[in-house]
């Protein structure tokens, strides 16, 4: 029988019962072959706690009771999923990773598609999200699979062959892109499992979730990462996955999917045996709610599919995360160079100014906190 210790949120579940449960409680050592480690977003350690008082017979619930629950974990500062998911994965905090945000300024990069890096200015926006992918409206973010959306379980496991090296920054001492793993400063739990000769596995939102390999670029041996702010439901649509809470359980009902098929010993597209990974899991993205925005001023070079994705961005963020709304904001600004295209999702600058400087740079060249 396999054992499973997993990972939800905080909480940790053993398959071997209350006793494995207690042990971890206690300190002492709980034995499990495979841990699954699930990320929700948004979920906090007091709304955990009332749905399970209140659903005592759920499946969050079931994991709580049988497993260990971390009570006094802290997220980092900023608090967002690609700094809390490189947290719990490496055990450091964005001082020691480097990372603390999926969107940075850093002073020691060159600009992305720098070829010629001699006498280039340092300074690059470092943009570890969808615009990284080959096609951000893709849901296989460029991949070219048919019949999608039903087919993504077909995607490629390989996620860094999927980024666009163009959108990546430049590092000056060796003038070629800097990938996200390449940006993580210490190491993962996924590089030390597969040191110990052990299967790993992940799913996630973005590409740029391949940071999870770690500087060697080899922790996640199968990568399952559907692009979230794809269009949804198919190609063209005006809405993303996270735009409707109906599209966004359909989403992450592929990385379920993507989990069991784990589980059952295959690959995340379920077709090939490759034995159930010793760590693996995936994210959850939580509902949204609607916020406004105000009236996109015409413009004849606007496109069709860019005035569609400046309108979704807009209207669809939660009013909760704001450095997600400007960094929305900021793509679809007239001129703007992540894009090479011209829109209006109006804010001021200095809202823009402000969140630059939530992430100066380090000695390091890496970014870091005030």
């Amino acid at each position: 029988m396999r054992r499973f210790l997993m990972l939800g949120l905080v909480v940790l579940v053993c398959a071997t019962g209350s006793t494995a449960a207690m042990a971890g409680r206690s300190g002492g050592g709980a034995s499990a072959r495979h841990v699954l480690l699930l990320s929700v977003d948004g979920l906090h350690q007091s709304d955990l706690t009332w749905y399970v008082d209140q659903h005592p017979s759920s499946a969050l619930a079931k994991l709580v009771h049988r497993g260990v629950e971390f009570t006094h974990a802290l997220t980092p500062f900023p608090s967002d999923s690609f700094p809390g998911m490189v947290g719990q994965i490496t055990g450091g905090n964005p001082k020691t990773t480097g990372v603390y945000y999926d969107d940075t300024w850093n002073r020691r990069l060159l600009p992305a598609d720098t070829t010629h890096c001699a006498s280039v200015t340092p300074g690059v926006e470092v943009t570890y999200f969808e615009q990284a992918d080959r096609d951000p409206t893709s849901l296989d973010a460029g991949q070219g699979l048919a019949g999608l959306p039903d087919s993504i379980l077909q995607m490629t496991g390989d996620a860094a062959s999927l980024i666009d090296p163009t959108q990546l920054p430049v590092d000056p001492l060796t003038c070629t892109p800097v990938y996200p793993h390449q940006y993580l400063q210490v190491n993962t739990i996924f590089e030390v499992a597969r040191a110990a000769g052990l299967r790993t596995a992940w799913s996630d939102k973005h590409l740029a979730y391949e940071i999870l390999n770690g500087p060697s670029g080899t922790g996640v041996q199968d990568l399952f990462a559907p692009e979230i702010n794809s269009d949804a439901p198919t190609s063209g649509a005006s809405n993303d996955w996270t735009t409707d809470n109906a599209l966004t359980m359909q989403y992450d009902s592929y990385k379920v999917q993507a989990v069991l098929n784990e589980i059952n010993g295959f690959d995340h597209s379920g077709t090939v045996a490759v034995g159930t990974p010793a760590i693996f899991g995936m994210n959850f993205q939580p509902s949204q709610q609607q916020r406004s925005c105000p009236p996109r001023t015409a413009s004849p070079a606007v496109t069709s599919r860019t005035d569609r994705r400046r309108d979704r961005c807009c209207s669809a963020r939660s009013t909760s995360s704001t450095q997600k709304w400007e960094r929305c904001s900021t793509r679809f600004e007239p001129g703007s160079s992540r894009t090479g295209r011209s829109s209006s999702c109006p804010r001021s600058t200095a809202s823009r100014h402000k969140h630059r400087r939530r992430s100066p740079v380090s000695p390091t060249g890496r970014s870091s906190t005030p």
